[in-house]
C-alpha cells in the first residue's frame, strides 16, 4: 500500500565503502510512504504532541478512517490481482483447447488454430493462415476442421 507523502519523505543516496556505486530512490518512490512508514510516522506524531495541545480528535479520527480506508484499498487490489491471474491461467487453458479446432474471427475469416504464444501478459491464438490473433477477436468455435 501506498500513501503520498506531503514533502516529507526525501530520496535517500545509499553508497558502499567497499563500491563507487551508488543508488538513489527514484521519483516515484520518495512520493509515496508504505503502510509501515505511514504507521511509523503517525505513531511518532502520537508520541510528540504537545501534552497542553494534544491532537484534534477530528483530525486523529479521520487519519484512522483514511488509514482504514487504504488498508481496504490494498486488500481489494490484492484481491483482484489473483483474480486477474486466475483469469489468464483460465485464458491459457481456453487456448490450449483450441488448438486445431477452426475459428471464425471478428472479421468473418476462418481459420485452423494451428498454435497459441504468449507475449507480455497476452495470450495469441496461432492460425494455419499465418495470422496471429488475440482470444477476444474469436466469434465462433467449431471442432471441425476449416471447410
Amino acid at each position: 500500500m501506498n500513501v503520498t507523502a506531503s514533502n516529507t519523505y526525501v530520496a535517500s543516496t545509499t553508497s558502499s565503502s567497499n563500491s563507487s556505486s551508488s543508488s538513489t530512490t527514484s521519483t516515484k518512490e520518495s512520493d509515496t510512504l508504505g503502510k509501515n512508514e505511514f504507521l511509523k510516522l503517525f505513531t511518532s506524531q502520537l508520541k510528540y504532541q504537545d501534552p497542553l495541545n494534544p491532537m484534534d480528535s477530528t483530525n486523529f479520527t479521520t487519519q484512522l478512517a483514511q488509514f482504514s480506508s487504504l488498508e481496504q484499498l490494498y486488500n481489494i487490489n490484492s484481491n483482484l490481482k489473483t483474480l486477474t491471474d486466475y483469469e489468464n491461467s483460465v485464458n491459457n487453458v481456453l487456448a490450449v483447447s483450441l488448438i486445431g479446432k477452426s475459428v471464425t474471427t471478428t472479421d468473418n475469416k476462418t481459420a485452423l488454430v494451428s498454435g497459441i504464444t504468449f507475449e507480455n501478459g497476452i495470450t495469441y491464438l496461432s492460425l494455419d493462415s499465418g495470422d496471429k490473433i488475440v482470444m477476444s477477436n474469436v466469434t465462433e468455435i467449431n471442432a471441425n476442421k476449416k471447410t
